[in-house]
């Protein structure tokens, strides 16, 4: 049955336009397999039938979240379940004998350990970019750093692929830290200056910062998207700073929308809170920065028209109401913007109703997301679309894990790093 949902999970998720461009199963076919297949391991992990102790384990972890299920991490938990040596399988083959072969285990697991060390080399750079941009001086907010060269690593899992994880985990970094300062630390004035040196986009005398933080803010990311754009330029054979910067003016555009409107306590529908609430949460701009590294040449009309905007907002608009899913209770208190807080007050209905209301609307954005991945013909290529199906997935890991805001407070985040980035995987003996 585990079999049955593996196979389920891999062709959903990696195959998913064989089933709608070929019409193998509709998609009621497959969300009735899904929940057949999830009330039988349920019920197997109640009855305590799955006497195989880390296969249990593997069948809670995919049970828990599973839309949230990482490629990189899940590879690992999946060569912890194989035992280099001898494995006694009982009734049911979970394994097929064809594909447990001692080699491949071993190829698998001297593979995986090749990665880690590059991982472990990268987070390296990425704290000497940290220091040398002066953001270990911020003494406020969230030092995401390894939570950031996690998820890089985790939504980019190609190994030769370095200068794309190294810009969306520093994306990463500078949206959380901007973030961070425009909510709690920073002024509205300083605020706004932050917008306006980067629409300026020029180098200035300390005192006309007004502030450390603005300086040390504006300094990192004016360093960084000048670097990425020198790279990424000779990457796709054509200046792109342009187009780097003027997504920096975006989302801080968003973040001044949603400042400005807390501090005026302005009334806001839902459809004119998501206008500009889908750039803030990030995700756009860490996928379209880090797009120019993927070996792919990209034409301005590619990363600017329509098909390349619907994917932002479909997997910016699930990982914002996930987002808010988690924090409306904290957000609430805190009178902050919030899906669940606007729809209650404009609905007049209890909280259960407005979180089930918004739980459609992330799974109607999820579907819409795969359907265009997955789509043959498209303009752009399937390997650029993957960042957007993969960084859909790190929403759902973030925020529906159940352990609430693994961003935030990392929990199961703190063991799923522990083994992809710093717990090498045993060899057999030579």
């Amino acid at each position: 049955m585990y079999a049955l949902r593996w196979c389920l999970q891999t062709l959903f998720e990696s195959d998913y336009e064989l089933f709608f461009t070929h019409n193998l199963f509709s998609e009621t076919t497959l969300d009735a397999i899904n929940d057949w297949t999830s009330k039988f391991l349920k019920q197997q992990l109640r009855s305590e039938t799955i006497f195989d102790k880390k296969l249990q384990k593997k069948v809670e972890y995919e049970l828990k979240n599973f839309h949230g299920i990482l490629g990189r991490v899940g590879n690992r938990r999946s060569l912890d379940l194989y035992d280099v040596d001898n494995y006694q399988i009982m009734k049911t083959a979970y394994r097929c004998p064809t594909i447990y072969n001692q080699d491949f285990l071993v190829f698998a697991r001297q593979d995986f350990n090749h990665c880690q060390a590059l991982h472990q080399k990268e987070f390296q750079q990425l704290e000497r970019w940290y220091k040398d941009c002066g953001l270990d001086r911020l003494n406020y907010g969230r030092n995401v750093l390894h939570v950031a060269h996690f998820i890089a690593s985790t939504v980019i899992g190609d190994p030769q692929l370095v200068d794309a994880r190294m810009s969306y985990a520093k994306h990463v970094v500078l949206v959380t830290r901007i973030d961070d300062f425009f909510d709690h630390h920073g002024s509205r004035e300083e605020s706004h200056k932050i917008l306006e040196l980067v629409k300026e986009w020029k180098e200035k005398p300390a005192v006309d910062y007004g502030s450390q933080e603005v300086e040390i803010l504006f300094s990192a990311v004016y360093r960084t998207v000048n670097e990425l754009a020198e790279k990424a330029s000779v990457e796709q054979g054509r200046c792109v700073k342009h187009h780097l910067i003027n997504l920096w003016v975006q989302i801080l555009t968003s973040f001044v929308r949603e400042l400005d409107t807390w501090c005026d306590d302005a009334a806001m529908t839902l459809d004119e809170y998501l206008s500009f609430a889908w750039v803030s949460i990030g995700c756009r701009i860490c996928i379209l920065t880090s797009i120019h590294f993927m070996g792919i040449r990209l034409s301005d009309d590619m990363i600017l028209g329509e098909e390349c905007t619907n994917l932002c907002i479909h997997v910016s608009t699930v990982n914002r109401l996930l987002n808010d899913l988690q924090s409306f209770q904290k957000e609430k208190e805190e009178k902050k913007l919030n899906a669940v807080s606007i729809l209650n007050e404009a609905r007049d209905k209890d909280e259960e109703m407005v979180v089930s209301e918004i739980g459609k609307l992330v799974e109607y954005n999820r579907r819409k997301l795969l359907r265009m991945v997955y789509q043959r013909g498209s303009v752009l290529p399937r390997r650029c679309k993957d960042l957007f199906s993969e960084t859909c997935k790190i929403g759902y890991y973030l925020y529906s894990s159940g352990s609430g805001d693994e961003f935030t407070s990392p929990q199961q985040m703190t063991e799923d790093m522990r083994l992809m980035i710093h717990t090498p995987l045993k060899l057999p003996p030579s």
